[in-house]
């Protein structure tokens, strides 16, 4: 436990000098079909549903081990994002997760300083090769951390970053409760696109809390998530004035900003629903003529024999939607009674 406490003391020691004009922006795609369908963020759950724990290494349970996770994301503008990630454990070690990850920009042209096309492209693409590991405190309590080696490629520039994301998850099943605290996206980058300056590039570091509860008489779950613990304003307006009614609604804004609420409907193992709601992605990227559904999410799992298929629906803008398909392969061979 004192491990426990210093590391999270430290990751709290270096907020204050990692948020400015982040770059490695495939470290804010956290997202598999399953979270992204709850509003983009992790959830505090431990099931057999390995893809939780990608973006959340204190999910990595025994219940994972085995299983094979194919995600792809179809975004904006012909970008992509996809992964591929398995989960073993190890005699003694502890349960683990290997996890490659890819973000493609899409292919862009080149034009001279009068707007004319020259007829050449270029492309940009990030790279990222993590392991997870989880460590079991308690019945109902485990923590994990994740460490990642991202490579960025953006035309003719390029770097290397090293990032961590250290978690605590608790989960009671008994009383349908639990939460959890990410540091995500700790680290520098080791060597610059810029190879003229000394100036590390910043990662987006990100502190998170979430916490869900499960109804005792309905198949239904809630989920309520806090982003940004680590500063207060993530929207600035400089138009605010300083009356007391702008001021109240000014704080009020910024509080409801870092917020994501979320709900799964529990139907059967082979069957949910699930739905999000980003209040950050609809005050940010809603148009203020047609904000529609921005910022809701959602999606569906199945399950089929040794698969499992998560879909996921995300409006970000009235002129398009993100879809993310995940799909699950379970190894696990069960063996024959005696």
């Amino acid at each position: 436990m004192r491990l426990v406490f210093l590391s999270f003391a430290f990751s709290f020691s270096i907020i204050y000098f990692s948020q400015q004009n982040p770059s490695y922006t495939i470290l804010n795609n956290n997202c598999t079909a399953r979270n992204s369908s709850l509003g983009g963020y992790p959830i505090g759950v431990i099931d057999s549903d390995p893809s939780l724990a990608i973006f959340l290494p204190s999910n990595l349970s025994k219940l994972n081990t085995d299983k094979l996770v194919i995600n792809y994301n179809n975004h904006f503008a012909d970008s992509d994002f996809g992964m591929i990630n398995y989960n073993f454990s190890l005699k003694k070690k502890g349960n683990f997760s290997a996890t490659l990850i890819y973000n493609n920009y899409g292919k862009f042209e080149y034009y001279n300083s009068s707007g004319i096309p020259t007829g050449n492209t270029f492309t940009a693409n990030d790279w990222i090769f993590q392991i997870g590991h989880s460590k079991k405190l308690h019945d109902f309590l485990q923590i994990g951390i994740n460490v990642k080696i991202i490579t960025s490629n953006l035309e003719q520039y390029s770097s290397v970053a090293l990032a961590s994301d250290i978690s605590m998850t608790y989960h009671n099943n008994n009383k349908r409760i639990g939460g959890y605290l990410l540091l995500s996206n700790i680290g520098t980058s080791l060597t610059n696109y810029n190879l003229l300056t000394s100036q590390n590039n910043r990662l987006p570091f990100n502190s998170i809390f979430g916490i869900n509860t499960e109804l005792k008489h309905a198949p239904v779950r809630f989920h309520i998530t806090y982003n940004h613990l680590n500063k207060w304003k993530i929207i600035s307006n400089n138009q605010i004035n300083s009356s007391d009614a702008n001021r109240i609604n000014e704080f009020s804004n910024q509080l409801l900003n870092h917020f994501v609420v979320a709900t799964e409907l529990l139907f059967s193992e082979n069957f949910n629903l699930r739905f999000g709601y980003d209040l950050l992605s609809r005050n940010e990227l809603q148009p203020q003529s047609r904000p529609g559904t921005t910022g809701i999410s959602w999606g569906l799992g199945l399950k089929v024999k040794s698969f499992k298929i998560n879909y996921s629906n995300s409006k970000y803008h009235f002129s398009g939607i993100s879809n993310n398909l995940t799909i699950i392969k379970s190894f696990k061979t069960t063996k024959p009674k005696d």
